[in-house]
Protein backbone atom coordinates (compact mmCIF):
# COMPACT_ATOMS: atom_id res chain seq x y z
CA UNK A 1 0.00 0.00 0.00
CA UNK A 2 1.83 3.05 -1.09
CA UNK A 3 -0.23 6.62 -0.62
CA UNK A 4 1.44 9.72 -1.16
CA UNK A 5 0.36 13.44 -0.04
CA UNK A 6 1.50 16.58 1.82
CA UNK A 7 0.93 16.78 5.59
CA UNK A 8 1.68 20.27 6.92
CA UNK A 9 2.87 21.00 10.17
CA UNK A 10 0.77 23.27 12.75
CA UNK A 11 1.25 25.01 16.07
CA UNK A 12 0.02 22.88 19.20
CA UNK A 13 1.07 24.52 22.27
CA UNK A 14 4.93 25.23 21.94
CA UNK A 15 5.06 22.40 19.62
CA UNK A 16 4.16 21.56 16.05
CA UNK A 17 1.93 18.47 15.08
CA UNK A 18 0.74 17.04 11.81
CA UNK A 19 -3.03 15.56 11.21
CA UNK A 20 -3.32 12.42 9.75
CA UNK A 21 -6.48 11.60 7.12
CA UNK A 22 -8.70 9.92 7.86
CA UNK A 23 -8.08 7.10 5.42
CA UNK A 24 -4.84 6.35 7.11
CA UNK A 25 -6.46 6.30 10.27
CA UNK A 26 -8.95 3.38 8.95
CA UNK A 27 -6.43 2.11 7.13
CA UNK A 28 -4.22 1.11 10.39
CA UNK A 29 -7.33 1.36 12.66
CA UNK A 30 -5.85 4.15 14.66
CA UNK A 31 -7.91 5.89 17.23
CA UNK A 32 -7.29 8.70 20.16
CA UNK A 33 -4.60 7.98 22.26
CA UNK A 34 -2.76 5.25 20.24
CA UNK A 35 0.85 5.89 20.42
CA UNK A 36 3.26 5.75 17.12
CA UNK A 37 6.56 4.37 17.10
CA UNK A 38 9.45 6.81 15.29
CA UNK A 39 12.34 6.39 13.93
CA UNK A 40 14.82 8.68 11.27
CA UNK A 41 16.52 6.60 8.60
CA UNK A 42 18.38 8.20 5.49
CA UNK A 43 17.12 11.22 6.33
CA UNK A 44 13.35 10.07 6.40
CA UNK A 45 10.75 9.98 9.35
CA UNK A 46 9.28 6.71 9.59
CA UNK A 47 6.11 6.35 11.56
CA UNK A 48 4.79 2.63 13.01
CA UNK A 49 2.14 2.18 14.98
CA UNK A 50 2.89 0.63 18.32
CA UNK A 51 1.09 -3.02 18.76
CA UNK A 52 -2.19 -2.12 21.32
CA UNK A 53 -2.14 -5.57 24.16
CA UNK A 54 -5.58 -7.04 24.43
CA UNK A 55 -6.74 -6.69 27.78
CA UNK A 56 -5.62 -10.59 28.33
CA UNK A 57 -2.04 -9.62 27.71
CA UNK A 58 -2.22 -6.69 29.70
CA UNK A 59 -3.45 -9.31 32.37
CA UNK A 60 -0.75 -11.85 31.87
CA UNK A 61 2.34 -9.09 31.51
CA UNK A 62 5.35 -10.17 33.54
CA UNK A 63 3.76 -13.74 34.26
CA UNK A 64 6.39 -16.07 33.74
CA UNK A 65 5.15 -19.07 31.59
CA UNK A 66 7.55 -21.32 32.55
CA UNK A 67 7.20 -21.34 36.40
CA UNK A 68 5.59 -24.09 38.27
CA UNK A 69 2.34 -23.94 38.99
CA UNK A 70 2.39 -22.34 42.47
CA UNK A 71 -0.20 -24.46 44.22
CA UNK A 72 -0.47 -27.99 45.21
CA UNK A 73 -3.13 -29.93 42.91
CA UNK A 74 -5.15 -32.18 45.09
CA UNK A 75 -7.42 -35.50 43.86
CA UNK A 76 -10.70 -34.94 45.86
CA UNK A 77 -11.98 -37.92 44.60
CA UNK A 78 -14.80 -38.73 42.02
CA UNK A 79 -18.67 -37.80 42.38
CA UNK A 80 -20.01 -39.12 45.93
CA UNK A 81 -23.53 -38.24 45.09
CA UNK A 82 -24.83 -36.54 41.76
CA UNK A 83 -22.38 -34.02 41.58
CA UNK A 84 -21.52 -32.81 37.44
CA UNK A 85 -18.00 -32.26 36.88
Amino acid sequence: METFGVLSLAKWGNSLAIRLPKKILDDFSLQTKDELIYKVEDNKIILEPQKRKTLLEELFEGYDLDAAYPFEIIDKGGAVGEELY
